[in-house]
């Protein structure tokens, strides 16, 4: 015997879906600060910041927005009443359409980091840093099949938003190892 576990559709979306996904998305942000703070404040002899600090400052600052976009994206699913079908398949749209715009903004986000010339002592950061952005990616592409499955079944499934959830965290979890790394790589 299986157990239903999909919610029905007159019920408001979850307070849970918004305070998990904004505390790791705020985590994420917190993460990428105090990267953009190391870079920002680890100068060479010269002029300031080195070319890779400038081009990786760029990288995360897209990446800032990207955050931004997701938490518009939270907000607006969070503060909608769902009380008919009709409404289900207006938020979950609106919500899976969001989530479309930023996997892309994230793939150029992606690539853009992997075009940085990377010295060679700031490797070992760098890829944590790919990972945490590959691992975001992952987890809005989650939620883009957690927004179509709604919308095919016209119920919200919790282990599909949960394994989005899973794969958020994972990434916030990578940029703090990536800002520690960068941090001791000097």
């Amino acid at each position: 015997m299986t157990q239903d576990i999909a919610q029905p559709i007159i019920n408001k979306p979850s307070d849970r879906f918004g305070r998990l996904f904004l505390m790791t998305i705020s985590a994420l942000t917190f993460a990428m600060l105090l990267g953009g703070i190391y870079l920002t404040t680890s100068y060479d002899k010269g002029d300031g910041l080195s070319t890779y600090e400038r081009e990786a400052i760029a990288v995360v600052s897209m990446q800032n927005e990207i955050t931004d976009g997701w938490n518009q994206t939270v907000d607006t699913f969070n503060a909608a009443s769902v009380l008919s079908e009709n409404d289900h398949v207006i938020v979950f749209t609106i919500s899976q359409n969001s989530a479309r715009a930023l996997i892309t903004d994230s793939q150029a986000v992606i690539n853009r980091w992997r075009a940085i010339d990377v010295p060679e002592e700031h490797l070992a950061a760098h890829e944590l840093g790919l990972e945490a952005l590959m691992a975001t990616q992952d987890g809005l592409i989650l939620y883009d099949v957690f927004f179509q499955d709604s919308l095919d079944t016209l119920v919200s499934s919790q282990i599909r938003s949960e394994e989005a959830s899973d794969k958020l965290v994972q990434a916030r979890d990578l940029w703090l190892q990536a800002a520690a790394m960068a941090a001791s790589e000097g």
